[in-house]
């Protein structure tokens, strides 16, 4: 998983790709758990990890009320947002749901 920036995650919105955004906190301990869930998840789907206490603002825009959050892109479309811990066979569903399709 790549930690990724408020533009860098803009820049793959506009150009319409598909992802997965964990959103999360350094301080956070359920966030720490998710991140070994999602190593579980064998996908093609890039996953990235945003800090979202870098810019509160943008957290914000992304609807960001608390953590952790994971936010599904596809084709640069905001298709699906689950928040809270989900096991590592939740999130390979959810990635066929709502990217792979």
């Amino acid at each position: 998983m790549e930690r990724i920036t408020a533009q860098e995650i803009q820049r793959r919105i506009e150009n319409k790709e598909s992802f997965l955004l964990k959103l999360s906190a350094s301080w956070c301990g359920p966030c720490k758990v998710l991140t070994e869930e999602i190593s579980k998840v064998n996908t093609n789907v890039p996953i990235y990890d945003y800090d979202v206490e870098t810019d509160a603002n943008f957290s914000r825009q992304l609807g960001v009320r608390s953590v952790p959050v994971l936010k599904f892109y596809k084709e640069g479309t905001d298709s699906f947002t689950s928040v809270g811990l989900k096991q590592g066979h939740e999130i390979s569903s959810m990635i066929n749901q709502h990217i792979v399709l």
